[in-house]
């Protein structure tokens, strides 16, 4: 997606004498001192733990939460609009993908799956309530395909094996090398060849293990199953609504499914490479690389094999920070166990405490994809009124124009200097009554989460610092 990005820099450019949003190189002087800022973020998410400390004491505290009954019928005809919406939505960008226009800014395929779905749904889901069981194509036409080949869609076939919840980490990181990395997220064909190959991974999935892949190996269903926990909103049944504080739904499962702990920490971890990228010290890795002389042989044969360089090197930097965050959770979780001086094995510690960090994975991706999505997100209007290029003006939006002032660098900034904050202060609060859970004492739990408290301060100011830097692609 880099280089259509690029080409909204250079649109954007031409109207303006500087850039106005983080995704297309902007910059927004601060008024005080970068280090005012840092220090204020990270007193505020240390101040969420001493306010735990004094008002979280007990373990048998009740979850706040109100549910609401919906009739059936209603929530019957709402799942039923949603499952033939998704179906549609899904047949029209396929054949936009594969008849529309081949340019990724007129392409609606390109432009709903990268910036409205896989950015604006994904922050719907966690800020309102997350509907994607409910809009699935994929799980619907997978329903479908079972029955019609004699399958029980409830009573599934065969227990699916546990390590199929791999599946769901490698998925994201599947989508974000394609998202960040590969130049398949600029060609619509491309594009449409994915989505037609996850549908045929999908139908194949479904009608072997039934409804137990998309709960416990399908990627796309993973990643909103837990970004919806963070949501105020949630769908608790059938034709049950509950509206709960945000956060509240992490403290509610109580087991996770296979491969949880590295699902949660690769969807920081791919926002944090994503920014690191755009700043002066990714520059400085490249430059490092290119001119030392023990690697150049190693890169003059790469290259003389066909091999991009660049690609290989945001391949290699988008590992190496997923892993670094994956190891600096397990290093904090051995370091929480050994405070809190309990016999609890580490890795359920790191099960039961993985969710908790899912406030900051939001705060993430509101922070630095808020003005990508504003702004780019304009791009829809024209695409979708004439989705396979055949002149047509289905919505008059065909000669939509991008309103690059819609948002501001100065907004972004706060944007993500509260975002930030807000993020990694529920994690910490919510961490804290996981803690409780786990532990029973009160003071044991306040142990435990001193070095979580430490961590996050760590992380805002690092995030923070990330989102304060020049842009250099």
């Amino acid at each position: 997606m880099m280089l259509w990005r690029a080409a909204l820099v250079a649109a954007i450019t031409l109207f303006a004498g500087r850039a106005e949003a983080h995704a297309f190189g902007a910059r927004y002087d601060l008024p005080l001192p970068l280090a005012l800022y840092l220090s204020a973020a990270g007193a505020a998410v240390a101040a969420s733990f001493l306010a735990a400390l004094a008002f979280l004491r007990s373990a048998r505290a009740r979850s706040i939460r109100i549910d609401f009954e919906v009739p059936l019928w209603a929530s019957r005809a709402s799942s039923m609009f949603l499952g033939l919406a998704g179906v549609c939505i899904l047949g029209v960008l396929l054949g936009a993908a594969f008849f529309g226009p081949q340019e990724a800014v007129r392409n609606l395929a390109t432009i709903a799956v990268w910036v409205i779905w896989w950015v604006g749904f994904l922050l719907f889901s966690a800020l309102a309530v997350c509907l994607w069981p409910q809009l699935d194509p994929f799980r619907r036409l997978a329903e479908i395909a079972a029955a019609l080949s004699g399958r029980r869609w409830m009573r599934e076939p065969k227990e699916i094996p546990a390590y199929l919840g791999l599946l769901a980490p490698v998925g994201l990181l599947a989508i974000a090398w394609v998202e960040l990395v590969s130049d398949w997220s600029e060609d619509p064909f491309a594009v449409g060849v994915l989505i037609a190959a996850y549908l045929a991974t999908s139908l194949a999935g479904g009608v072997a293990f039934g409804r137990q892949w998309f709960d416990i190996a399908d990627p796309l269903g993973r990643i909103f199953a837990v970004i919806g926990r963070v949501a105020p909103v949630s769908v608790a049944g059938p034709s049950t609504l509950r509206l709960r504080p945000p956060g509240e739904g992490i403290l509610e499962q109580s087991e996770a499914p296979p491969g949880e702990v590295a699902l949660v920490t690769a969807l920081i971890g791919v926002v944090l490479f994503d920014g690191l990228s755009e700043t002066p010290a990714w520059a400085a890795v490249l430059e490092f690389v290119s001119q030392s002389q023990e690697l150049r042989p190693t890169l003059l044969w790469l290259r003389d094999q066909g091999a991009d360089l660049i690609k290989i090197l945001r391949t290699l930097g988008l590992a190496t920070v997923v892993a670094a965050f994956y190891g600096a959770y397990w290093l904090l979780i051995v370091t929480m166990r050994a405070v809190a001086k309990t016999a609890v094995p580490a890795p359920e510690l790191a099960r039961a405490f993985v969710a908790t960090i899912l406030p900051i994975a939001v705060a993430y991706h509101l922070s630095h994809y808020a003005s990508y999505l504003l702004v780019a997100g304009q791009l829809v209007f024209p695409a979708a009124s004439d989705p396979f290029g055949l002149g047509w003006d289905l919505f008059g939006t065909r000669d939509w124009s991008i309103d690059i002032t819609l948002i501001g660098a100065r907004q972004i900034w706060w944007i993500a200097f509260f975002a930030l904050i807000a993020g990694h202060s529920l994690s910490v609060l919510v961490a804290h009554r996981r803690a409780l859970q786990v532990f029973g004492h009160a003071r044991q739990a306040a142990r435990s989460q001193i070095p979580m408290t430490l961590a996050m301060v760590g992380l805002t100011v690092l995030s923070l610092w990330i989102l304060s830097q020049p842009i250099t692609e």
